[in-house]
């Protein structure tokens, strides 16, 4: 199932699914501490600080965005990004 994604290829089918998983089970509760996370490993945030500091990581949401990142790698632009971080925030 993994695979590179080229310009106007189709996704594999159970992929969108999947990874929507990851906040479904809890509701979408701690989806944007999950956005937040993606983004801190990426090096763009320095933490998943929300609003209400109540809202944090659901239950085994990380383990979630760890595991969808093992099986859908081509998803992920962290070599865009790495290559790109230190300019954007400079």
């Amino acid at each position: 199932m993994q695979r590179e994604v080229d310009d106007g290829d189709w996704l594999p089918c159970p992929c969108p699914i999947d990874v929507k998983s990851v906040d479904a089970p809890h509701r979408f509760a701690g989806c944007i501490p999950g956005i937040h996370e993606v983004l801190r490993r990426q090096g763009l945030l320095d933490g998943i600080w929300c609003l209400d500091p109540r809202e944090t990581l659901s239950q085994g949401q990380a383990h979630e965005i760890d595991r969808v990142a093992r099986l859908y790698p081509f998803l992920a632009d962290d070599e865009f990004v790495a290559e790109r971080v230190d300019a954007w925030l400079a």
